[in-house]
């Protein structure tokens, strides 16, 4: 499997409509795949955990990249709600570029998935 499958995923569940955050986007599939690699301690990623890798990279991604239009969009913000005189919006998320942090969260949130790869080293 390589990072163009991902990218392909990834394009498609986010709606991009062109491939103008692809070199950006790429990076994270890259960086994703090396967190993969390294914590099954494999040397290749496997084809069944194709989805589990996009998936990955749209978390990150969506996290890490909350004030490009095209990926807010994707988030879903929620609605404002009106009860008499009183109303509620959703609040702005605040979410600070903290890419490792980030993206070591990512790869936590998905061990259930990657355990079943993971090998163990003497």
């Amino acid at each position: 499997m390589t990072s163009t499958d991902v990218w392909n995923i990834v394009k498609l569940r986010l709606g991009l409509q062109d491939d103008t955050l692809q070199p950006l986007i790429d990076t994270y599939i890259e960086e994703i795949e090396n967190r993969i690699l390294h914590y099954c301690k494999i040397r290749s990623v496997p084809f069944a955990l194709k989805f589990t890798w996009a998936s990955m990279v749209i978390d990150a991604v969506r996290v890490d990249l909350p004030n490009i239009a095209e990926i807010s969009d994707t988030v879903g913000g929620g609605e404002n709600i009106k009860i008499g005189d009183t109303s509620v919006s959703p609040a702005n998320s605040g979410v600070s570029n903290v890419s490792k942090a980030s993206i070591d969260e990512v790869v936590l949130n998905y061990k259930v998935d990657l355990n079943r790869y993971r090998k163990l080293r003497w």
